[in-house]
């Protein structure tokens, strides 16, 4: 059964933050997920989901300084302990919401020549950051970032995730497959999606070239989310899409999933 998630980083921006738990809510969403919680306090969070009867499933590791075009920090060189001190606050954030999923984002390559040492860099942060979220019942997450959007980000291919779960062999690190990078960097997502699936705990869907709805580009997601049910995908796919339109009108394709 396909499970969605709204993102409400993107979804129901017509509305101030604390809001969009209840109009998610009213729509029929069981689950939420947002990119940053770092800017309110964990009691007001805690009150917004508990208020719509939510339960908050992802959101992301700090991500450094956006203003300064920061997108991570787990594969700076340099920004080891720096890592590890804000690591420790979204922890306390994901124990106290109940949240079971940390998206750890490695951040942006400065210099092409470093590549092994970034890599390095990153590997031992996860395992630091999945051998902490084991003693809370907390999983990290990697995610494919395709390089269109965030050139020289650190990690753009599913493979390459793969390659990095399976070598550090964790049972608190598992994948983030989100499909509009994948369908950017490699398409074929079908099979993408059969040799992830393993590893795969949480799924993100827009589509491919305007990050709109899954329905207005590149992605057939009636068939791609054919292809989740029969492989038995029991996470959630979260609505990582900019409405082309108002938010609840932009989910008309959700209607089969039980959204209003």
């Amino acid at each position: 059964m396909i499970k969605l998630s709204a993102n409400l980083s993107f979804l129901f921006n017509e509305l101030p933050f604390e809001k969009r738990f209840n109009a998610a809510a009213d729509l029929g969403f069981k689950a939420v997920e947002f990119l940053f919680p770092y800017n309110y306090q964990i009691n007001n969070i805690k009150s917004w989901l508990e208020e719509a009867n939510l339960s908050l499933i992802l959101f992301n590791s700090y991500p450094g300084y956006l203003e300064k075009g920061e997108k991570g920090i787990a594969c700076l060189i340099g920004r080891e302990n720096e890592f590890k001190e804000k690591f420790s606050i979204a922890l306390e954030y994901a124990e106290q919401l109940r949240c079971p999923f940390i998206h750890i984002m490695p951040g942006i390559e400065l210099d092409e020549k470093n590549k092994n040492k970034y890599r390095d860099i990153f590997k031992n942060n996860l395992s630091y950051a999945a051998n902490l979220s084991k003693e809370k019942n907390i999983t990290v997450l990697i995610e494919a970032i395709n390089n269109k959007d965030i050139p020289n980000y650190h990690l753009n291919y599913v493979s390459d995730a793969i390659d990095i779960i399976e070598e550090l062999d964790h049972p608190c690190l598992k994948l983030q497959l989100d499909l509009y990078h994948a369908q950017i960097m490699s398409g074929n997502l079908t099979k993408i999606i059969k040799t992830s699936i393993n590893h795969t705990k949480h799924m993100q869907i827009a589509s491919p070239p305007y990050r709109h709805e899954p329905d207005k580009g590149e992605i057939n997601f009636q068939f791609i989310f054919s292809i989740i049910e029969k492989l038995k995908y029991d996470g959630y796919i979260g609505c990582e899409y900019n409405p082309s339109t108002n938010t609840k009108d932009s989910l008309y394709w959700a209607r089969n999933y039980n959204i209003k």
